[in-house]
């Protein structure tokens, strides 16, 4: 074999080494790129996962103290994310969706300024602020790096709930009278809705448009914010969680009739919104 076929060989085998060694490392980018696209979308799950828990988190320290102002703007004010439902007679609005977008940098936490009351099918109850989150807007995330956003959907359900047999909601201590709210307790589902808009090629105005829908539709026919999301491909991740919440019967002497200094006590001024003398407060004495 002469030196010139030596050196060809020598070059074929090298050829075939490096094209060797090319189709390992394509197969070893192939997977590693898969490997990555299974590990991002595992982080997104967790992080999603971990938005909706916060904003779930943030609604359980509510009931920590009964004497801190969220705690009255949430339950004890008729206009409250509880109170809304708590102050009505019967279930008249039973189903209603109390919507609101959680941001935790904000101090006041889901006051009716800043929610949104809707049917089942979306038909508007009250819109006093606008409880939607609008992710054009810095305020509607829920941190300051602008990721990701939470929305909050508060349902008191018609339906009869698993595990509530007979009386089990009725306020010991009390009547059974049929349409007294205060002689029942209450069962809520609390929806918490994370999303990550960066991540989906959605106009802005389509994401907001599914963050205006139900997220617990009862008619069969109307989209759900879930399914709009998922139509959009948007990230999204909803938490469900249930919360039972039970009068307490605590009597409190709002006016001594013939005693006492002639006023109205404190805390019944809060509870019912009015001043000293029994007069309605108004938004600016408030």
């Amino acid at each position: 074999m002469t030196r010139q076929s030596q050196e060809g060989v020598t070059l074929i085998v090298v050829l075939m080494f490096l094209m060797l060694i090319t189709l390992v490392g394509i197969i070893a980018v192939k997977r590693s790129t898969t490997d990555l696209k299974v590990a991002t979308a595992d982080q997104i799950d967790t992080f999603l996962l971990n938005s909706s828990d916060s904003a779930n988190k943030r609604i359980e320290k509510i009931f920590d103290n009964d004497t801190d102002q969220d705690y009255v703007d949430a339950v004890i004010e008729g206009t409250g994310m509880f109170g809304y439902y708590l102050s009505q007679a019967g279930s008249t609005n039973r189903d209603d969706q109390y919507i609101f977008c959680y941001n935790a940098r904000l101090n006041s936490f889901a006051k009716l300024n800043q929610a949104s009351i809707i049917k089942p099918n979306g038909g508007t109850v009250m819109t006093t602020g606008s409880g939607y989150c609008d992710i054009s807007k810095t305020e509607s995330y829920s941190s300051a790096r602008s990721n990701s956003v939470t929305q909050i959907n508060i349902t008191r359900p018609s339906r009869v709930v698993v595990g509530q047999g007979g009386f089990k909601s009725v306020t010991q201590g009390s009547g059974i009278q049929a349409n007294e709210p205060s002689n029942e307790s209450a069962v809520f589902n609390i929806r918490s809705t994370s999303i990550l808009p960066s991540l989906s090629n959605a106009s802005k105005e389509d994401i907001n448009d599914c963050l205006k829908k139900p997220i617990d539709p009862n008619d069969g026919s109307t989209e759900s914010l879930d399914e709009c999301m998922k139509d959009e491909g948007v990230a999204t991740k909803t938490l469900v969680q249930q919360a039972y919440v039970k009068n307490v019967i605590d009597n409190t002497v709002c006016y001594g009739f013939g005693v006492g200094d002639g006023k109205i006590d404190e805390d019944c001024q809060k509870l019912v919104g009015i001043d000293v003398n029994g007069n309605r407060k108004t938004a600016a004495n408030n």
